[in-house]
């Protein structure tokens, strides 16, 4: 304003102002000075804007630009690395509600929170996220076209084929971080798919309908790991506290130990009477 002003009233009574050495001319340098970029002024040790806003819309704006700019890298150039981590972390997720409602409910005797446990979960999520955004850009990519018969294949691809492969992935990689053995784990699976295989039709059909059929590719795993923090609390409580309780290595080794032990360290009926 002070600058239109000393236009206003400084220049049209003295033609004599100069600026870098050059006199103004009229109306043609007001309009040169009008498009001229106005810079930001100092002012004790801050940065206010010429126009008279000021910092928390510049920083506002940053924020969104840069917020911006990680929602591409992350959906865009990383998107496989966006999946694997948020497989993992959403497992997690799925997991500490899993944790919080067996604590509530008494069934949890120990810490509140199992760490181990959490880690076990993590890894098992994670290694199930490179699978997930391999196939289902496979499956867009061949089946480009969002109609009804398309949706149904990639629906019947998913249940019959990746829920398998994502339950498997799931026992095997957490029994083998418990130190259970084969025998141990293929008992467990077997024991346990059925009422997991169940839940999962019962779960994916109509989730997975919406992925399909409404999201793009880039963001399917990330829809599925959202689903997935809800369907993992039923699976991590499956998983634990299924009342399926299964030895660990060490202990099968010490009563496979004692089966094979020698006859004389043995005490016949007689002896026991005796003493």
């Amino acid at each position: 304003m002070f600058s239109i002003r000393c236009l206003r009233f400084g220049i049209h009574q003295n033609p004599l102002i100069t600026r870098n050495g050059f006199p103004f001319n009229s109306q043609r340098d007001f309009k040169v000075l009008c498009r001229m970029k106005m810079e930001p002024l100092k002012c004790g040790g801050g940065v206010r804007l010429a126009h008279g806003k000021g910092e928390t819309e510049s920083h506002g704006l940053l924020l969104i630009r840069w917020t911006k700019i990680a929602w591409s890298n992350m959906f865009g150039k990383y998107l496989l690395v966006t999946n694997v981590v948020g497989s993992g972390l959403l497992m997690v997720v799925g997991d500490v509600i899993a944790q919080e409602y067996e604590y509530r409910r008494g069934l949890r005797h120990q810490d509140r929170f199992d760490t181990d446990r959490m880690y076990r979960m993590f890894v098992a999520g994670a290694l199930q996220g490179p699978l997930h955004h391999f196939v289902y850009n496979w499956m867009d990519r061949i089946m480009p076209a969002r109609t009804t018969k398309n949706i149904l294949k990639k629906i019947l691809i998913d249940q019959l084929f990746m829920s398998p492969a994502c339950i498997f992935i799931f026992f095997y990689s957490i029994c083998y971080l418990e130190r259970q053995t084969l025998e141990a784990t293929n008992k467990e699976l077997i024991s346990k798919f059925p009422y997991v295989y169940l839940l999962d039709w019962m779960t994916w059909p109509a989730a997975q309908y919406l992925n399909f059929r409404y999201l793009d590719t880039k963001y399917r795993v990330t829809f599925v790991n959202v689903c997935t923090a809800v369907y993992n609390v039923l699976m991590s409580y499956m998983k634990h506290d299924f009342g399926i309780h299964l030895p660990l290595e060490g202990e099968l080794v010490e009563s496979s130990q004692m089966s094979f032990a020698p006859s004389n360290y043995t005490t016949s009926p007689e002896t026991q009477k005796k003493v």
